[in-house]
């Protein structure tokens, strides 16, 4: 499970944390855009599992495939899936709406899940590594957040894209909120409402650009990550 994990931090990088606005609309315009974008996973798959690559990951019928053939496998999978989620999206008008994204984003956790040697029938734990699970955890609360309210916001207000102060305050109160949950002892219990009731306060007097759906539904993927963070690293 270690390459699994290490491989799912890879993606969620390379498809939220190094995915810039200017990225995101280039792959949308242009095949060279979406080449781009595909090829930063691999980048990250191999920094992230140099060590393994040799090795085999997964056996399909009686082909043994190593780490680094799985990586290109992941490479043109990555690459066919968003190239038709645009086609369909531009071409043949499918909603370009939250299922649509989280169904996506399902989709390439299921292929690296195909091809990453799980080992679990071995006895090999399901967090065999804190940290690669820590960090998909901190990119889920930052920048797939940020993402994701912005879907639903738009799916249900017609809300546009945050701008720059509403996407980075949004995503320094979240990480802010999920880190208190990481506090020794019962720490995590007076900081965090009081970190939640602060930013209330602020928006409420319109101190902070958000909107209460962010606030609400940040907080609530801040506490969810914040307590499944916590019980990671103190495992």
């Amino acid at each position: 499970m270690d390459i699994f994990w290490r491989l799912l931090l890879g993606h969620l990088v390379a498809d939220f944390t190094l995915q810039t606005n200017f990225i995101n609309r280039w792959k949308r315009s242009s095949p060279w855009g979406m080449l781009v974008h595909c090829l930063i996973h691999p980048v990250c798959y191999v920094l992230l599992t140099l060590r393994s690559l040799g090795e085999v990951w997964t056996v399909l019928g009686s082909v043994s495939l190593p780490g680094w053939a799985c990586i290109g496998l992941l490479f043109a999978a990555h690459f066919i899936e968003d190239e038709w989620r645009v086609t369909t999206i531009f071409r043949f008008k499918t909603p370009d709406n939250t299922l649509y994204f989280l169904w996506d984003q399902v989709i390439h956790a299921a292929v690296i899940f195909a091809v990453a040697p799980i080992g679990l029938s071995n006895g090999e734990p399901l967090i065999p590594e804190k940290w690669p699970v820590l960090g998909c955890l901190a990119v889920l609360l930052t920048h797939m957040t940020t993402v994701t309210t912005y879907f639903l916001e738009k799916d249900i207000y017609g809300g546009s894209y945050p701008g720059f102060d509403e996407k980075y305050l949004g995503m320094a109160e979240r990480l802010v909120l999920g880190l208190s949950f990481l506090l020794p002892h019962n720490g995590w219990l007076l900081v965090a409402p009081v970190w939640l009731a602060g930013m209330a306060l602020l928006r409420g007097r319109r101190l902070l650009d958000l909107s209460w759906f962010s606030y609400g539904f940040g907080g609530a993927v801040s506490v969810a990550c914040g307590l499944f963070a916590r019980s990671v690293y103190y495992l």
